[in-house]
Formats: C-alpha cells, sequence, structure tokens
C-alpha cells in the first residue's frame, strides 16, 4: 500500500536498488518480494474488488439516502477525461461519510446524456436504487443540468428538487466578480457609456494597483528574482525593531481561475508590503537608467513590463488593495464554513447554505452602501468607481445564486429540521411574509412524501331527537371521534428545545440527534437524516482530482482507466 499512498512506481519492487535494499535488511524479505512488473498492478486490482463489496454493504447499510456529488476532470495535455464520483451519506453511528466510489473514464464530448449513462452505471454497480438516492450537488455547468434531467427520467424524480448547486464554486464566482467584475449591468451607466465604462474597467484590472501589484508578484519567477526579494526582505526588517521583525517568506502567487489565491496574494503582499516597494522601486529605478542609456544612443527602449514604467505602489495604491482584500474576507470565512465537513457534520453540510449565503449577501450591501449616492463624475477627486462597479456585479452573482436556492426545498428543509437553526427563517425573515409562505408550501410538499396519511375524519351523525341534551352530546362527541394523528413537525418544533449555541459549538451532531430521536418522531427523523446528510458543496471531487494529479505523476500517465480507478480508491 505504501507504494500507492506515496505515489511510487508500481514497478519499484523489481528495481535492482530496491531488492538490494531489501537483500541488506533481510534476505528472506527479499526472496519474498514480487518479481514481475504486474505483480503490484494484479494486486491492487484484487484488492479493489475485494474491497467493492464491502463498499456496496457499507452503502446499503447507511441510515440515510446517498448524496451524490460528481466532477470533470482534464489530465494535462486535455488527453483524458476523468470523472469522479463521490457518495455521501451517514452510517449507522450517525457518523457522516464522504466516499469516493467511481472514476470513470468519459471519452468524447462530456455531454450531459455521456455524464448522465456514466452516473448511472456507477449507480447500478454499488446498488444505488432510485428509493435509496438522494440529491446531486453538481458545479454550475450546463450539462449537469441536462445530465440530471436523464437522471431523473430514468428514476423518477424532480430534477430541479435534487439537482443543488455546489455553494463553493458559487463563492468562488461571487469573489472573482470582485477582483474582475465583468458584469456590465453592474456599471449603472447608460447603454451609450457601456463601451467606455468597459474600457476604463479593462484598463483599471491591467494597469490599477490590482494588476500592478499581480504583476509584480508573477515576476518574481526565476531564482534569481526570488533571491533578490528575499534581499528586500531582510533590508525592510532591518528598518523594524527586533519584535517587529517578519520572517523571510515567498510570494503566494494568485491563479486567476481561484478568487482566494488572490486573497493569500493581497494578504501575503500587505504583510511584505515594504519589501514589495523596495523590489519594485529596484526595477523601476534600472529601467529609468536603461531607457536614458538608450535615449543616448537614440536606440529602441528595451523591453520591459509597464510596471517598470510605473510609480510602482504608492500609498494610496496599497489602501485599494488592502480595501479589497476586506471586500473579500467574508468570502473566505464563507469558503471555509461550507467547504470542509467533519465527521459529525458540522459546517460543510447544507443547512448552513442559507445562514451563509445571507451573510455574504448582506456584507457585499454593506460593502456598496457608501457609493450609493456618490458622483463618481462630479470633479477631478471624485473617487473612483471601480470598487462599486465590482461590488455590484458580486452582489448579484450572489443574489442570483440565493434566488435558485428556491428551485428547491431541501436548502429550506435542512434549516428548519436543524436543532439549532431551527427557527432561523421565522426570525430572519418576518418582515418577508411572501417568502415564508412560499418556503413553508414547498417544505409541506417535500415533508408529504414521509409523513403517514392521516385518517379520514369520522363524524358522528346527530340523531333525530326531540331531546336537547342527546343533541348536543351528538355535536360534542364529534371532537373526540377525530382520528388524525398530530403533525410530528409541529410537533418537534414547538415541544422540543432548541440548541443552544454551546451545544451546537460542542458536539452537536444533528443526524447523531436525529437517530435519538426516531423512536419519538419516526417519520420526521427519516425526513431530517435524509436531508442533513447532503453536503453544501462537490469539494470532495476536487480533492479526488487533486490526488489524482499526483498520482499520475511522473511516470503513471499511461496507466490504464481501470487500474487508476482502482489506485485512486484503494487509497481512498
Amino acid at each position: 500500500m505504501w507504494l500507492v499512498n506515496r505515489n511510487h512506481p508500481l514497478s519499484e519492487l523489481t528495481t535492482p536498488d530496491f531488492r538490494e535494499m531489501m537483500r541488506f535488511a533481510n534476505p528472506e524479505a527479499e526472496a519474498a518480494l514480487w518479481v514481475s512488473n504486474t505483480s503490484v498492478s494484479t494486486f491492487v486490482m484484487r484488492l479493489f474488488r475485494s474491497i467493492r463489496p464491502q463498499v456496496i454493504d457499507t452503502l446499503s447499510g447507511s441510515v440515510s439516502k446517498i448524496h451524490v456529488s460528481f466532477d470533470g476532470w482534464t489530465t494535462k495535455g486535455g488527453k483524458r477525461g476523468f470523472f469522479g464520483v463521490v457518495a455521501h451519506f451517514a452510517d449507522a453511528a450517525g457518523i457522516i461519510r464522504d466516499l469516493p466510489i467511481d472514476l470513470p473514464e468519459l471519452a468524447g464530448a462530456h455531454t450531459g446524456e455521456a455524464i448522465a449513462k456514466a452516473i448511472s452505471t456507477t449507480l447500478s454497480a454499488y446498488g444505488i436504487t432510485s428509493d435509496r438516492l438522494g440529491y446531486f450537488v453538481l458545479d454550475n455547468a450546463t450539462n449537469n443540468d441536462t445530465a440530471i434531467a436523464a437522471l431523473a427520467r430514468e428514476y423518477e424524480f424532480e430534477s430541479a428538487h435534487r439537482r443543488l448547486r455546489c455553494s463553493c464554486h458559487t463563492l468562488n464566482l461571487i469573489g472573482q466578480a470582485i477582483i474582475f467584475g465583468t458584469n456590465k449591468d453592474a456599471y449603472g451607466n447608460t447603454q451609450e457609456q457601456y463601451n467606455t465604462e468597459e474600457q476604463y474597467m479593462r484598463e483599471w484590472r491591467k494597469d490599477g494597483p490590482i494588476g500592478v501589484l499581480v504583476d509584480v508578484i508573477n515576476y518574481i519567477k526565476t531564482p534569481q528574482q526570488y533571491e533578490l526579494f528575499r534581499g528586500y526582505q531582510r533590508l525592510a526588517n532591518n528598518n523594524l525593531p527586533a519584535e517587529g521583525r517578519l520572517k523571510v517568506l515567498e510570494p503566494v502567487k494568485p491563479v486567476v481561475t481561484r478568487w482566494n489565491s488572490y486573497y493569500a496574494a493581497f494578504e501575503r503582499a500587505t504583510k511584505l508590503q515594504a519589501a514589495y516597494n523596495l523590489y519594485a522601486e529596484h526595477h523601476i529605478n534600472r529601467v529609468i537608467l536603461e531607457d536614458a542609456h538608450a535615449a543616448q544612443r537614440n536606440n529602441k527602449r528595451p523591453d520591459a513590463p509597464n510596471w517598470m514604467r510605473s510609480t510602482g505602489l504608492r500609498a494610496a495604491d496599497w489602501a485599494v488593495i488592502a480595501e479589497y482584500q476586506d471586500c473579500l474576507e467574508p468570502l473566505k470565512y464563507a469558503t471555509k464554513r461550507l467547504e470542509g465537513r467533519s465527521k459529525d457534520g458540522k459546517y460543510g453540510a447544507i443547512y448552513e447554505v442559507i445562514p451563509v449565503f445571507e451573510y455574504v449577501l448582506s456584507k457585499l450591501e454593506a460593502r456598496a452602501r457608501p457609493f450609493e449616492h456618490v458622483d463618481f463624475n462630479a470633479h477631478a477627486e471624485a473617487p473612483e468607481d471601480h470598487l462599486n462597479v465590482n461590488l455590484r456585479a458580486a452582489w448579484s452573482k450572489a443574489n442570483d445564486y440565493y434566488n435558485k436556492l428556491d428551485d428547491s426545498p431541501a436548502y429550506y428543509a435542512a434549516v428548519c429540521l436543524h436543532p439549532y437553526y431551527k427557527n432561523y427563517c421565522d426570525v430572519a425573515w418576518a418582515d418577508k411574509a411572501d417568502w415564508l409562505t412560499s418556503a413553508n408550501a414547498s417544505f409541506q410538499q417535500l415533508w408529504a412524501a414521509y409523513k403517514p396519511q392521516q385518517a379520514r375524519q369520522r363524524y358522528t351523525t346527530a340523531p333525530s331527537s326531540n331531546n336537547i341534551d342527546e343533541a348536543i352530546i351528538a355535536i360534542l362527541s364529534r371532537n373526540n371521534d377525530r382520528e388524525a394523528p398530530l403533525d410530528e413537525f409541529e410537533r418537534w418544533k414547538t415541544q422540543e428545545p432548541q440548541w443552544t449555541q454551546e451545544q451546537y459549538n460542542a458536539d452537536g451532531n444533528p443526524v447523531q440527534y436525529w437517530i435519538q430521536l426516531l423512536p419519538k418522531y419516526p417519520h420526521l427523523a427519516q425526513f431530517a437524516i435524509d436531508i442533513m446528510t447532503i453536503p453544501a458543496s462537490s469539494s470532495d471531487c476536487e480533492r479526488l482530482f487533486s490526488e489524482l494529479g499526483d498520482l499520475l505523476e511522473p511516470k503513471r500517465r499511461a496507466l490504464g482507466s481501470e487500474l487508476l480507478a482502482a489506485l485512486q480508491l484503494v487509497r481512498s
């Protein structure tokens, strides 16, 4: 197993050096080693085939429905495409399990129909039938919509209810909107001014404080530049008192597709602001001298990045960077809250989505509020509107996702059924009666699939009698003849105490909570367990692909898809 876990070549056991090392340690151990290059592969496949029935048994023993997340991944160069499939459920002890179960290679176009076929094959292989199948948590790709629609026809469920969106993927889009702000509707300009505003924003992204900082960071990419930057960190430290000196650190490089990498880059840069200023000043002064030298000889100016012919990053520029960092900070907390899931199900679960996104929206609104009455064109000293534009774009993206939560009643149900959040929506939406009415109607539709049918109410026909007392008794007895049981949800909501924050932070496992309540609320508890086990994101797929990328390096790119899947799933 250490070959698999440490990403060593599968043929390593047969190499002369390894066998000599084992012979030195223990000649008997060396004699017991496999001699064939295919022995490890054969063993892994045999191990995988022996584990799969155990996985199927584990899935069949789950106390919840089995929810699924999947995502596509392409190898470097785009030659091979895989789909990671992760099952999410609770075992009999109420422990949340996020288990990778398949890694099919998908040839050809990743159409919704092709994805649906691959997922259906996986579900069948693991015995996940329609009555055991729960919800799908996926990113916003349109082919996922098509895939779920196809699976809905096959497994007979309502696709809009079961197709949930990865909350962390949406947070990433919101973060990118804050940084890049490409939503034209956020400009707040007339149609005739769109092109001018778009050109301004394009130039600002390139040559504004953020663009300059990113260019400076990305210029540090050779051993010489790294050492130069370290030297300026040491020089900057010399100007600080001993207790305020910083550790010499590497720059954090931002990745275009990940807003959190920009946040980390800004955070590191503001910490090393003095060193960055010295580093940039060094290159700016060097280019000034080189340009002057070229001018004296009537030569063409040497090539240099734009920032080396600028004023660098001034105090006002660093203030802008710090402001963007502050705007991104709520997303950092939100992502941590939604992407990671412990065994007790706390955080990273669906019941966190509505409260967290209301927090994000409120923070974006608070940030944008000071700009509401600003005339950015009033005079030369008026503030620039880039942050206002980007905040509006980010709010629009967050609000779009928030509104889509209405597509599935599972989000609202998860909040209502959590012992800590049970009254959250009633309080947060107290001034939005129409929201509550609509959400409660959808909740009741979902709850109806679990709760027992109420018995038909029976009434006693009043006898034809002149006796007044007998007539009155006949009417009053109707109340005693009613056989409709109390609704479990209303009984739980009104009679069971709400968790305190201390209970929630201590050992608040909502799945175990509902398992304990199964005898008292058998139908509601099963409903709650099925909902509470839904993850808030498909981050487990990303982690799977990160490990898969390591597995394929450096000498495993030619591995067959079945062996590759076995290697990854065995170590998962």
